[in-house]
């Protein structure tokens, strides 16, 4: 007779290898949570840390043309529909998130160095003569030569202007001028020593719910140009933001004063912002802020 062996392992060996795996998978549990738990405060603070300085950086580049190439009350008196000043800024606060307006040339200028007949020679750092585009300011000796009407400054426009977009590097050595150009525009003719400035826009800085992320606070900029120049931006989210906070310098001075043009130099701003992805800590809906205070613009 074959005598055949069914050993197989007891109750205490199968609960001693149940026990083993259990301490094996929940070590290796625990592990991958803390890497999830480190990795998720890491990218919120990272998040951070990327959006705080592309956004700064934006705003300073539409604070640095703030009252550039602006007509003002204090340029022209006759119009009435300019801001009081050029460096004009309306500032209203409400929940910890201002709301600054101001306005300022966002695009290209030119400088007319000769005039030959019917050709002006210009040094143009980004001019245009698109439709959309081709809507400018003359100053000559500090003051609009552009016509008033309605209380409203009236655009010129550049006819048959022989590159667009040409940047100020583009000049050879030795060259006075990088286009040129027909010297009459729509109503004025322009002369040796005008400058040409596009036409300036409404830069607003302000706080809104973006529908993308969850309807939570953004700071967005919104460039609004004149309704008879016609290239309004639409709205852009900015960065995720808890608190944006604009204050006119010096402390207790009013950005639309007309008080010689000086009552308001520059805008301390604060931002704090908000991280785009949820931290671990904290439980769910925390989030990673940074807070960036005195950032001042404008001087």
């Amino acid at each position: 007779m074959v005598r055949r062996n069914h050993k197989g392992f007891t109750m205490i060996e199968s609960l001693m290898a149940l026990a083993i795996t259990i301490i094996i998978v929940g070590s290796i549990t625990a592990a991958y949570m803390a890497v999830v738990r480190d990795f998720k405060d890491v990218k919120s603070i990272a998040d951070n840390l990327q959006t705080k300085t592309p956004a700064i950086e934006l705003m300073g580049r539409f604070f640095d043309r703030w009252g550039v190439g602006v007509v003002s009350q204090q340029d022209d008196s006759n119009c009435t529909n300019c801001p009081s000043t050029q460096r004009a800024m309306t500032i209203t606060t409400t929940n910890g998130c201002s709301d600054a307006t101001f306005y300022g040339n966002i695009y290209g200028m030119g400088f007319v160095y000769s005039v030959s007949g019917s050709t002006a020679n210009i040094i143009s750092c980004r001019l245009k003569s698109n439709a959309t585009d081709n809507c400018y300011v003359i100053w000559r000796d500090n003051v609009t030569a552009n016509s008033i009407s309605g209380g409203s400054v009236v655009p010129e426009s550049i006819a048959n202007l022989s590159s667009d977009d040409k940047t100020c590097s583009d000049l050879t050595a030795g060259a006075t001028s990088n286009v040129t150009a027909n010297s009459a525009m729509t109503s004025q003719t322009v002369q040796s020593g005008d400058v040409l400035q596009r036409f300036w826009h409404t830069i607003r800085f302000y706080c809104s719910t973006n529908s993308n992320d969850s309807n939570k606070n953004w700071l967005y900029v919104d460039l609004t140009d004149a309704s008879i120049c016609g290239n309004s931006q639409s709205a852009v989210p900015v960065a995720p933001v808890e608190a944006f906070s604009a204050t006119a310098m010096p402390s207790g001075t009013n950005c639309s004063s007309s008080a010689g043009g000086t009552a308001c130099r520059a805008v301390n701003v604060s931002l704090t912002f908000r991280s785009q992805s949820a931290k671990y800590t904290g439980g769910s809906g925390s989030y990673d802020n940074y807070t960036t205070s005195n950032k001042v613009f404008g001087r």
